[in-house]
């Protein structure tokens, strides 16, 4: 048992006797591992790269128009045309012998209303109703009662218009100096002038004609004026 003993006891300390001479050796070879490299990565994300603009090319300037300014011509109104005097045919009648004319003082008709006596009568008889007979048997000639026959009147229009002018109408005095017929022989250029004086005279009152003593129907001649003062 004893020999067992030291027999371990040797065996043991022969052991650790190599041990030590191992961890000697192994202290003194000694191997120099290279230290690990640190590899350090970086990761940079790349940014969108933007469309570069293209420079803006410029566009050619066009010179402005000055407006040019156009003067209206101001149309100046035409003059209305003055009516053409009616053409009035006269009836066939047989003159006297010798026409008898007579001159009355001029008087023309204003805005004043005062009496209107013809420029000039002349008479002729109704080849129908007057025998011709000759101027010496004639003892007067019908005539206007100015004293009592109405003013013609001036239309109110015709004298905003500044219308004159002079109407001269044909007259058929019957035996009672009423008017039995009447038109226009010379137009004054102006219907509604000519119409004021057949509308007037048409009512007058006149002095029959006589011839031998006898009242007869006869043709006078009677110029109306109108004319502005």
């Amino acid at each position: 048992m004893k020999r067992i003993l030291a027999a371990a006891l040797l065996a043991m300390g022969i052991h650790g006797l190599f041990l030590g001479v191992e961890c000697n050796r192994l202290k003194r070879i000694s191997i120099e591992r290279p230290s690990p490299l640190v590899m350090t990565m970086t990761l940079t994300m790349r940014q969108p790269q933007m469309p570069t603009s293209k420079p803006a090319v410029k566009k050619p300037q066009i010179p402005k128009k000055k407006p040019v300014l156009v003067k209206k011509v101001e149309k100046k109104p035409k003059p209305l045309p003055k009516p053409k005097p009616k053409k009035i045919v006269k009836d066939d009648v047989q003159p006297f012998e010798k026409e008898l004319s007579k001159e009355i003082p001029e008087k023309s008709f204003d805005e004043s209303k005062t009496p209107i006596e013809p420029e000039q009568t002349f008479f002729k008889e109704s080849a129908k109703k007057v025998i011709s007979v000759p101027t010496q048997q004639i003892a007067r000639e019908a005539r206007p009662l100015y004293l009592i026959n109405p003013t013609p009147k001036y239309p109110k229009i015709a004298r905003k218009r500044g219308y004159q002018g002079t109407v001269v109408l044909e007259v058929l005095v019957d035996r009672n100096g009423k008017v039995g017929s009447l038109k226009v022989l010379e137009s004054s250029g102006y219907t509604i002038l000519d119409r004021a004086a057949k509308s007037s005279v048409k009512n007058w009152l006149f002095e029959p004609g006589i011839i031998k003593n006898d009242k007869v129907e006869m043709w006078v001649r009677v110029p109306i004026r109108f004319e502005l003062k």
